[in-house]
Order: structure tokens, then sequence, then C-alpha cells
């Protein structure tokens, strides 16, 4: 797939940002997080009734409408806060003419799927997500008609949750809607977690970004999922979720898995979306990373993993921290959740423990998000550039099934892929389309 790029162009909100508006501050958790981009791809098929010119002029005209309300994303990230100076989003047209969008959907190469991304518009990745531009869309254009979105907004104020309000946002506003149909975000994270401090630092993986790391595609179609769970059932937990199946069978099979490293701990980390956990102090529509981060299971060397104890472990978990969350004072909850993250990262050195993160992205809307010609055929979620040792779970179009896209060191990969437990479960790569 040959993706050539037709016009760049710098989209700025509708209106002037009001000047008590004009500084944003990032919270501790904004803080930490590596400057890489949270990435979305959004695939339409053939809709003959719209033309590129046509299409392209629609989604700037209401990008420029959305920033007014996401003004922070057309800013620039100043040391532990953002400017909002309207200085703009990068948006890029582009095109492919030598791959029918079907053709590619039938066998999704995830190398190519990177050309859709509009980051080749920046020298370096990294510096742009911790300074500028901190939003980047890409519109591409197939030949026979099909489109496809990529969206990255900078981690360091967005994370799965934030990118699927502002698709939603942005999708409704292209439809012409207005009022209650259009979300209105709140930027308040350093109202719940602490405000970021310049002289915090955690410990950094010096060979992140440096191994050769690829990603593949693993799709738990619907009927599988059950028969999963129903092997993941445990005496403690009845009925293990979609995500909790998934992730202890990720688990098993990650330390199963032949590593490059010597590491005497192979550690998961999972994260959670606090917003559901905490409705009465944190709205659907904030924006930021509102996440609660935690080392959930751990093993040492030669020790294996069982997938129903797996489950009752990640179960337990997941109600220790709703126990934290309802014994705190409301106004001390962010400090507290922030304290207890950083003195457990605090205690993990990248010398014995070797990090594994699942993240799911299921039941955010994404499949929602008609910009006016159809919902999405395929959605593809994951960070850029692209972290070892990392899982993002997906809801499949049916909403059923998960589709899991792992990324791991390419010498691991091999051995991961070959598990039969995993593929008992899982296809590698399948059609989008069935």
């Amino acid at each position: 797939m040959k993706v050539e790029t037709i016009a760049k162009e710098i989209i700025k909100p509708s209106s002037t940002t009001p000047n008590d508006l004009r500084t944003l501050q990032l919270s501790i958790y904004d803080h930490i997080l590596p400057p890489i981009y949270t990435v979305a791809f959004l695939f339409y098929t053939k809709n003959d009734l719209i033309s590129q010119e046509h299409t392209s002029r629609k989604l700037k005209t209401s990008l420029s409408q959305t920033l007014t309300k996401f003004y922070p994303l057309a800013g620039r990230i100043n040391g532990v806060t953002v400017d909002c100076n309207d200085e703009g989003a990068v948006f890029v047209d582009a095109r492919v003419d030598n791959c029918p969008l079907t053709d590619f959907l039938t066998s999704p190469d995830l190398n190519a799927l990177q050309q859709l991304l509009p980051l080749d518009s920046v020298d370096n990745p990294y510096v742009a997500a911790a300074t500028w531009p901190l939003l980047l869309v890409k519109a591409t254009y197939f030949e026979c008609g099909g489109m496809a979105i990529g969206v990255c907004i900078t981690h360091k104020i967005a994370d799965a949750a934030s990118i699927s309000t502002f698709i939603r946002t942005w999708s409704a506003m292209t439809r012409g809607e207005t009022g209650e149909a259009v979300v209105g975000p709140e930027f308040a994270a350093a109202n719940f977690y602490p405000p970021a401090n310049e002289a915090f630092k955690l410990p950094v993986d010096d060979k992140a970004g440096k191994r050769s790391s690829v990603t593949k595609r693993f799709v738990f179609e619907a009927s599988k999922v059950e028969e999963l769970r129903t092997k993941a059932k445990a005496k403690a937990v009845d009925r293990p979720t979609r995500v909790e199946s998934v992730t202890a069978l990720l688990w098993k099979c990650f330390v199963s898995t032949k590593s490059t490293t010597t590491c005497d701990h192979k550690v998961l980390i999972q994260l959670a979306n606090l917003r559901s956990k905490i409705p009465s102090l944190l709205p659907e529509s904030m924006i930021g990373n509102i996440m609660f981060s935690s080392a959930v299971l751990s093993i040492g060397g030669g020790e294996e993993v069982g997938i129903e104890e797996a489950v009752k472990e990640l179960r337990k978990k997941a109600e220790d921290l709703r126990g934290l969350i309802e014994d705190e004072e409301t106004s001390l909850i962010g400090s507290k959740l922030a304290n207890l993250m950083l003195t457990n990262y605090s205690r993990m050195s990248f010398e014995t423990h070797e990090p594994y993160t699942v993240s799911s992205w299921c039941k955010l809307p994404l499949y929602e998000a008609s910009f006016g010609w159809g919902s999405p055929v395929w959605v593809v979620g994951n960070v850029a550039p692209a972290f070892d040792n990392l899982a993002i779970l997906m809801d499949s179009k049916d909403g059923q099934g998960v589709e899991a896209f792992v990324t791991l060191p390419e010498e691991n990969m091999s051995s991961f892929e070959q598990n039969p437990e995993l593929l008992g479960f899982a296809s590698l790569n399948p059609s989008v389309l069935v």
C-alpha cells in the first residue's frame, strides 16, 4: 500500500480561547507518562455520495469548531502546563491509488497501518508529543471510495477514553449535531490527581524504543470468548468478564514466552479507567489521564500461570481498588491513588522486573463514530511510537468479540504467536470483512 500526502494544513479553533482558559495545569499522572501519542484508526467503506474535496472541507470545518471545545489540543505543552494559545492542530490529506480498502481489510498489514497516521508530518514523534502539535489528524482516501481517519493526541493529556470523547464530539459536529448530542469536555485532571511537579521523575527503561518490536493482531470471536470465560471460571469468580478472561490468557502466554531478558520477575500492569468507578467525581467527558495503573500480577522465573488463578487475582485487585475508593474521603481519593501508584512503581526496577501492560479500550463507543457516511467497519487503537510488552484490547465490531493488538520484541513474538493455547481461542489477523 502506497500512501501519498496531498496536503497538510494547520487547523485553528473557530473561536479564540478566552484569557481565563489560557493555561491548563497537567496532573502528576499526565507528567510521568512518556512522550507518546494515543492513536485511533477508523475505517469507512465506499460512499459514492461524498466527494473527496467536500469530505476534506467538511472535516476541517468541523475540526475547527470542535477545537473551540477542546482548546488545549490546539495549544503547546510548556513544562507542566499547556499554553492554550490556539496554535492549532495538524490536518493531513492523503490518498491511496494502488490498493482498494477492501483488499487492505481482507488481510490488514499492521506495518502499513502506520502510514495512515500523520506522524510523518513531524520530525520526531517523541519531541512532538511532549511539546506541539498535541493533535494530528490524517484523512486517507482510497480510490475505491473508502477512507481511513487516523487521530493522534498526545498521551500527556489524553488516555483512551479521552480520544474516544474527542472523536465522538468531532463526528457529531461533522454531522451537524448541536445541543446535548455534542459533548462538552472537562479539562480538570489536575483537580483529581495532584498537580504535576517538574522535579518529579520516575525510573526510565533505557532500552525502551531501542529494541526491534512488532505488533500482531489476535482476534477472539464471540463464541471463543464464551469458551474462554467458561474455562477461566474460578471458585471465587462465577462469571469472568471478557476482559478478565482475555487478560488472564495473555498473561499466561506472556509468562511462557521465551524472553531475551534476564529479569527475575514478570509483572502484569493493568490500566483502569476511573471515570466509571467514581462517577460522582469524574464525568465520562473528563479529558486527561484519569486512570489507575497498578501491578496486578507478578511471577518469578520458572513458575507457571493458571488462568483460573489469574482471573481470581485480577478480580481481587479490582475489588481492592473499589474498596480503597469507597473508604476514602472524596477530596483525598486522587492523592491517595497517586501516592499508591508512585510508591508501587518506585519499588520496581527494570533490572529485576519485566513489565507487561494490558490496556482495555473495550466498551468505548468508537464504532458509533459516524461523520455522516455510516459507522466505521473497523477501529484500531494503540500508542505511537509503539511500546514493547503492550496489549491493547478492543471490541470487535459486534461488541461481543475482542481484538488484541500485542506488541513484543521481535524475537519474543515468534514464540508468543505460536502458543497453542492462545491459538485455541484466537485467530491471528483474520479478515476484517466478515
